[in-house]
This record gives C-alpha cells, sequence and structure tokens, in this order.
C-alpha cells in the first residue's frame, strides 16, 4: 500500500514537472520576479575592461499576461515597459530608455526596444542577456573607439 501511494505522488510530481515544461515561453515568464543581481561587462580594449555586478533583491518585475512590465524598486515604480517573447528565445523589452549620452552632446540612446537572449528559464530562475558594440569618436582620438557592452539580469522567483 505504501508502494502504491509513493508512486502516485511520485506521478503526480513528474506530470506537475512536465505540465510546466510543456508550456509556453510567454506563460512562463508571466509572473512577479524578485532581482538576484545585475552584470554588465564594458571593453574597450586596450584602454577598458570592466566588469561590474550590481545586488538587485531590491526589485521586482511584474511580467503581465497583456505584455505590460511594471518594475518596482523597494516600493517605487521605476518603469513601465512593454515585454514580448520572439522565437521562444529572444526577450524583447519595449521602450526601454537606457538614458545614454554620447561624449560631446552628440545625442545619445533613447527610449527603445531592446531583445535579450534568454540564458535561463526554470520555475524559479530567469536569466537573459543582451550585447551592445557602440562605436563612440572621441575628440582628439584619431581612431574611432570599439566599446562592447554586455548586460546579464538574473532574477528569481
Amino acid at each position: 500500500m505504501k508502494k502504491i501511494a509513493l508512486f502516485i505522488v511520485a506521478a503526480a510530481s513528474l506530470a506537475a514537472c512536465t505540465k510546466w515544461e510543456n508550456k509556453s515561453t510567454e506563460f512562463k515568464v508571466t509572473g512577479v520576479w524578485t532581482g538576484i543581481n545585475t552584470q554588465v561587462n564594458i571593453q574597450a580594449l586596450p584602454f577598458l575592461d570592466s566588469s561590474d555586478v550590481q545586488n538587485t533583491t531590491f526589485m521586482e518585475a511584474n511580467f503581465m499576461e497583456n505584455g505590460g512590465l511594471t518594475i518596482d524598486s523597494a516600493g517605487a515604480r521605476m518603469d513601465s515597459l512593454g515585454w514580448a517573447i520572439k522565437n521562444d528565445t529572444i526577450l524583447v523589452l519595449k521602450g526601454l530608455d537606457l538614458g545614454l549620452e554620447l561624449p560631446g552632446g552628440g545625442g545619445g540612446v533613447g527610449a527603445s526596444d531592446m531583445s535579450f537572449i534568454i540564458k535561463t528559464l526554470e520555475q524559479d530562475a530567469f536569466t537573459f542577456r543582451t550585447d551592445t558594440n557602440l562605436t563612440v569618436t572621441v575628440p582628439g582620438v584619431p581612431i574611432p573607439l570599439s566599446i562592447d557592452i554586455a548586460q546579464i539580469q538574473r532574477w528569481g522567483k
């Protein structure tokens, strides 16, 4: 009798896991995620090679079913964005403003859509990454500077 009960519990657990695994990427992303950390790597070789990891446990991201995304930081709403999944492997954040200004007042990177590669998507772990390359002309430097930026976001439930 104990073996039968154990088998039923194991089968139910396996069925629950299988159900989540078979869901769409949109379904898996939907919900409230708590920040773990954000890692930013910046390279402008041979001048700069930097990596910074910031704790983001004070942040929550609510990926809503209607495609809305609200990011709260310690109870203060930081951003209201949109989100979508492209090809089951790309997370697109819509209306993201990086607040980057180019040196010398030459404009910047305003609000736009940004694509992140989904690295990990489990019931309790969500990691996504984006890589950006900027070419900047610095006054007094004869060669344009190529800057590679990688941002890795880690979230959990």
